[in-house]
């Protein structure tokens, strides 16, 4: 191979790499991992059917991740989230304007805090996936 032949597949790898890393984040600059936890996460609260506490009221799973989802959207828009636990940080474990714990009661009617059942649920997906992949 001459010297022009191997600095022109040079310059096509240079054209392709944005392109590659253009694909491992979605528009919103967040991992697809990442993402898909979140969403997974949000998908749960609102399916559980369980009472979510927020500054003394309670909400159904619908509301709450309603919610989650707008404090979510908030904080990646500021960059504030890159990871789930970011997430679970920000939009799943108190309110901004007082600083009160969210919480939720389970079916046998203990109270705990949210972000301690998102970090369960999160770890029994992971679990679970990681048994599928075995």
């Amino acid at each position: 191979m001459n010297v022009h032949t191997r600095l022109w597949h040079l310059w096509l790898l240079f054209l392709c790499l944005p392109v590659s890393f253009a694909a491992t984040e979605n528009a919103d600059g967040l991992d697809p991992q990442v993402r898909t936890e979140i969403d997974y996460l949000l998908s749960r609260v609102q399916a559980s059917g369980y009472v979510f506490i927020r500054n003394g009221k309670e909400h159904n799973g619908t509301d709450a991740a309603e919610h989650m989802q707008r404090k979510f959207e908030h904080f990646l828009d500021n960059g504030d989230i890159e990871t789930v636990d970011d997430f679970i940080d920000r939009a799943g474990t108190k309110s901004l304007i007082t600083g009160r714990e969210y919480l939720v009661r389970l079916p046998d009617g203990t109270e705990i805090p949210t972000a301690q059942w998102l970090r369960a649920e999160m770890a029994a997906r992971r679990t679970t996936a990681a048994e599928v992949g075995r």
